[in-house]
């Protein structure tokens, strides 16, 4: 049932984004084929993770807010669909292991690092859960740029090279070094953007 939700609810999406909107996608030759994968985006509207889902050709399995599942229809819909909760503003074990677990079985994680939405052209500082995720998984990022969503204007997504954060594993890193690592992801989906100006 999920599988069949999620292709319906995929195919719907994509033909509005594509037709509707005439979406634009910059970098389609950097999506991997197999293997696990975070894919980091900035976020500006509710429709960021179905963009993010439709430009990608293997199911994306996303972090939301908790807030979110608080309707038990949407509830249904988002873990079928394999959208889990989080919550915010504290550690949150539960969704911790389940994004762990995601990506151990060589799937794709969705996160929006900053943790909530900011206005077109602003970036929020990608928050210390998103750090950790990628820091302790070893898992390439996939940085993706996107804009005009909430205005009339043609959507444009771009895509950016996979990479890694190997200079940071297997060792106690500091709070500066945590922090710089976050402004490293954080010049990463922003050099997307401008290539989107």
């Amino acid at each position: 049932m999920g599988k069949i939700i999620y292709m319906l609810a995929y195919y719907t999406i994509k033909f509005y984004f594509k037709f509707i909107r005439r979406w634009e996608i910059k970098g389609r030759s950097n999506l991997p084929a197999d293997g696990s994968l975070i894919v980091m985006a900035n976020h500006i509207s509710g429709f960021d993770p179905p963009i993010v889902g439709c430009v990608l050709n293997r199911q994306v399995f996303f972090m939301a807010k908790e807030e979110l599942f608080k309707k038990p229809f949407w509830d249904w819909v988002f873990r079928k669909i394999g959208v889990f909760p989080v919550k915010r503003g504290k550690p949150d074990l539960k969704a911790i292991r389940k994004a762990f677990k995601i990506l151990k079985s060589g799937n794709i994680l969705g996160l929006f690092p900053e943790g909530t939405r900011h206005k077109p052209g602003k970036m929020g500082n990608i928050q210390p859960g998103a750090v950790m995720i990628a820091l302790k998984s070893k898992s390439p990022i996939l940085p993706i740029g996107i804009k005009n969503v909430k205005n009339n204007r043609r959507l444009k997504v771009s895509i950016g090279k996979p990479f890694e954060l190997e200079d940071y594993y297997d060792r106690k890193l500091s709070r500066e070094e945590k922090e710089e690592v976050g402004g490293y992801i954080k010049e990463k989906i922003k050099k997307e953007l401008k290539k989107i100006d």
